[in-house]
């Protein structure tokens, strides 16, 4: 007989592993996984199983930091369902890797959560020296505390900036002569244009700044809607039945309109829950 609070168990493991992944787990002899890529997992059928690609990814990357740690755990135990908003650990060090690579100094995150995306971000951020700063934002102002009381525990108060207000009201009231070197937008689905938008418009990208958007294959759903071009996909009069639907092509008409736009350059990476990679061409 499964466990009476499997729903939890199953959260659990999905917040801790990719999110690209749609996880259809037994919890007994045998575990089972959907991803975007087959190769990244492995049925663990037996002890002598190979670890999938993602395990042996995650063993061979930097660890998790336990302040980091702790506020992941927490939020699983607060509310299971929403935990899975966050980014998996893995993504979270390559997000870090990123800020690092590229030396961000002024960066804004779009839709924070309870922080934990931040604090990978601000990891990356904090090795440019005093003049790093990150803000990030979250409509649910009882959430954004939430986030600014991790961001405070976790030591990256004086790094990180909470703010808690929607993601269309900060960029409409950002200064743009505070040009950003970093954007990462995980929020509102629906308003990702919106915000692509803004951030052009404004022009509040600094000359080497890019944008980097996360769940554009939205659990894999968005690669296999029925393939439109730019015309017909901004003209389509489908309207999909369910939420998930919806979002998919939300998702996937932002996708065609990045790509159509001559003002940027992009790159679409299959991995975790599909990461979209823009520059402002120059």
């Amino acid at each position: 007989m499964l466990s009476p609070n499997l729903p939890a168990r199953k959260a659990f493991c999905r917040a801790t592993s990719g999110s690209c992944c749609l996880h259809t787990r037994s919890f007994g002899t045998s575990i089972k996984h959907k991803t975007l890529r087959s190769f990244l997992d492995s049925d663990k059928t037996a002890a002598s199983t190979p670890p999938s690609a993602y395990q042996y990814s995650a063993q061979l990357t930097e660890p998790e930091p336990i302040e980091f740690k702790r506020v992941r755990e927490e939020a699983i135990a607060r509310n299971p369902r929403e935990a899975q908003k966050m980014i998996s650990p893995l993504q979270g060090a390559f997000m870090s890797h990123m800020v690092s690579s590229q030396q961000a100094i002024t960066a804004l995150e779009l839709g924070c959560y309870i922080g934990y995306s931040a604090l990978w971000l601000a990891r990356g951020l904090c090795k440019q020296g005093e003049a790093a700063h990150l803000w990030t934002c979250e409509r649910d102002t009882h959430v954004a505390e939430i986030a600014r009381a991790n961001v405070g525990s976790a030591g990256y108060a004086d790094l990180i900036s909470v703010i808690g207000q929607p993601a269309s009201r900060v960029l409409e009231d950002w200064d743009m002569q505070r040009k950003l070197d970093l954007v990462f937008i995980d929020a509102n689905k629906s308003g990702y244009q919106q915000y692509y938008d803004l951030i052009l418009d404004r022009e509040l990208l600094s000359d080497r700044g890019q944008i980097i958007v996360d769940n554009v294959l939205f659990h894999g759903q968005v690669h296999a809607l029925p393939t439109l071009d730019t015309k017909e996909a901004a003209s389509s009069d489908d309207k999909p039945s369910n939420r998930r639907s919806r979002i998919a092509q939300t998702l996937a008409n932002f996708n065609i309109h990045v790509a159509g736009d001559p003002r940027t350059s992009q790159v679409l990476l299959p991995v975790f829950d599909g990461l979209l990679l823009i520059q402002r061409r120059t």
